[in-house]
């Protein structure tokens, strides 16, 4: 696993897995997945899209889930 793409596995992570982020953001599960893939392999390279953060924090602010701006980008 590359640290380069643990800002989206740990984001994913803390919204409960593949299945739930996908859920919360109205999305399918494949393009979730692909957050989590490297670029060669069609994936984001490790990044959250950033069309998505602004429903993600408030997901996070409403279920309590410590989640900032931070933890979305890969600086």
């Amino acid at each position: 696993m590359s640290d380069q793409l643990s800002p989206a596995r740990e984001v994913v992570a803390k919204l409960g897995g593949v299945r739930a982020t996908a859920r919360i953001l109205s999305l399918s599960p494949s393009a979730v997945s692909r957050w989590m893939m490297s670029t060669d392999r069609r994936g984001t390279g490790g990044s959250v899209p950033q069309r998505h953060w602004p429903a993600i924090i408030t997901h996070a602010k409403k279920e309590r889930i410590k989640i900032g701006l931070r933890d979305l980008t890969l600086l």
